[in-house]
């Protein structure tokens, strides 16, 4: 029988309260939950008609795994930041199904939940990041007794893009993310030097505290991701990070934004020459994550007076080569911002529309002159998205999965840039309501998880 070693302790009938934005708390509500916390070092398998609650950071340690079962719910501990946290060598087994997620979540009753009421996931490989070796994940206080958030090649051997930490499929990630110190957070989702060889696809996140998803180096590839009312930024890129992402959806809150400036996507790398990057006995290299067929829907389109903390749909700095094909990106104050980008930065066969204004530069650089030729310019969002529902902007679901705009044919092929990619005919994340792939009637997305009774909630 597989065995925690962790402090592992059932509790039941266990009394939890949340407070709202005001402070005031409701009565408590009751429920049974399992309680995992500090190392897992042997291989778990968690059972998916109980609930967890995770508290503090819980480790899943190099050669353990953890098994999370579809329909499992699992809490994250607001008092003690519960997160949990794949080491280096360490691997998540969370395969959901369509119509039956695995769901981490806030702890606090339905209508009571907050971003920032737990820590969020963190999965940790090493695969090649352009910082120095063994890094220290954003977000976490390590030591130098532990490999705890420890990330990336050791120095000793190479960096390993092909690793893989395990799977996470069809699993929503919510009210996550935890503000430690500035440009120190805990995202909902926090990829560091993960390996290609993981699998992480069909994934949710709502309600972030911080970025959505963020990654430090690696070469993991992701299908189907949605970030929804992301208070940062829903797709950071960071130290090296070379994966691949098609079929992804972003939708904005217009008055949720965050004080260091809110984007769909911002893109860096590192400060320094490409020369003067650590080998980890491979090619050094800059980020260049490439990502196609993507819906951003921002702020503008839901709304005309937005949170001033907007940025630029797009931020590419610090020598990011990232590029970004046949996706939709629209309703943010500013479209594109070039910031020191790297040499093959490319924004192609996009469109545009909804923006105060196109491109703006920062740090010396310069547009590419053939971005407005090398993309769709549309100044009428109707032209993508059809009749405004009401007040002049676009109301609230079923619009959010039903935006798939007028182009729906000829966008170019983008499989020659990798076999990662297939080749679909249509701009953004779906070219019909019904894509395939997306499956959104099944159940695994929700557009309103503040309110889902997941205490009541029971698997079969």
């Amino acid at each position: 029988m597989e065995r925690l070693t962790a402090i592992l302790t059932i509790i039941f009938m266990l009394s939890i309260t949340a407070c709202d934005d005001d402070g005031d708390t409701p009565a408590p509500e009751e429920g049974e939950y399992e309680i995992i916390q500090g190392d897992i070092t042997e291989d778990i398998t968690l059972d998916a008609s109980k609930r967890y609650l995770l508290r503090g950071k819980v480790y899943v340690q190099d050669g353990a795994a953890i098994t999370i079962p579809a329909g499992t719910i699992i809490f994250g501990e607001k008092n003690s930041d519960g997160t949990l946290i794949i080491n280096r060598g360490g691997r998540i087994n969370a395969q959901g199904t369509a119509s039956n997620p695995i769901v981490f979540t806030s702890q606090a009753p339905a209508g009571f939940r907050n971003r920032g009421d737990w820590g969020g996931v963190v999965i940790l490989g090493r695969a090649y990041n352009n910082n120095e070796a063994n890094p220290l994940i954003e977000g976490i206080t390590g030591s130098a007794q532990s490999d705890n958030g420890i990330y990336g090649p050791d120095g000793a051997s190479p960096a390993d893009d092909e690793e893989s930490s395990g799977t996470m499929r069809y699993v929503r990630i919510e009210f996550a993310g935890i503000d430690l110190s500035v440009d120190n957070e805990l995202n909902s989702l926090t990829m560091g030097a993960v390996g290609s060889g993981t699998e992480i696809d069909h994934i949710m996140v709502s309600y972030a505290n911080d970025d959505a998803y963020e990654w430090f180096g690696g070469s993991v590839n992701h299908k189907y991701l949605i970030a929804y009312s992301t208070l940062d930024d829903d797709f950071d890129t960071d130290r090296g990070y070379n994966g691949k992402v098609q079929y992804a959806y972003v939708v904005r809150d217009p008055l949720q934004a965050d004080i260091s400036g809110s984007r769909a996507f911002e893109s860096s790398s590192n400060s320094k020459a490409l020369n003067d990057l650590p080998s980890h006995g491979t090619a050094a290299r800059h980020s260049k994550p490439v990502f196609s067929n993507v819906t951003i829907l921002g702020p503008r389109l839901f709304r005309n007076d937005i949170n001033g903390f907007y940025q630029a749909a797009v931020e590419i700095n610090s020598s990011s080569d990232i590029q970004i094909y046949n996706s939709i990106i629209a309703g943010f104050p500013t479209a594109v911002r070039w910031n020191v980008q790297g040499p093959d930065a490319l924004v192609k066969n996009n469109v545009f529309s909804g923006h105060a204004e196109l491109t703006v530069v920062g740090g010396g650089s310069s547009v590419p002159g053939d971005f407005a030729a090398e993309n769709h310019i549309e100044e009428d969002l109707e032209t993508i998205f059809g009749a405004f529902t009401g007040n002049g902007v676009y109301s609230t679901p079923p619009f959010f999965q039903d935006a798939i705009s007028p182009y729906v044919a000829g966008a170019p092929d983008v499989s020659p840039i990798d076999p990662f990619f297939e080749n679909q005919p249509f701009y953004g994340a779906a070219g019909s309501a019904d894509h395939a792939g997306w499956e959104w009637s099944s159940g695994w997305i929700n557009w309103d998880p503040l309110n889902e009774d997941y205490l009541g909630a029971t698997t079969d």
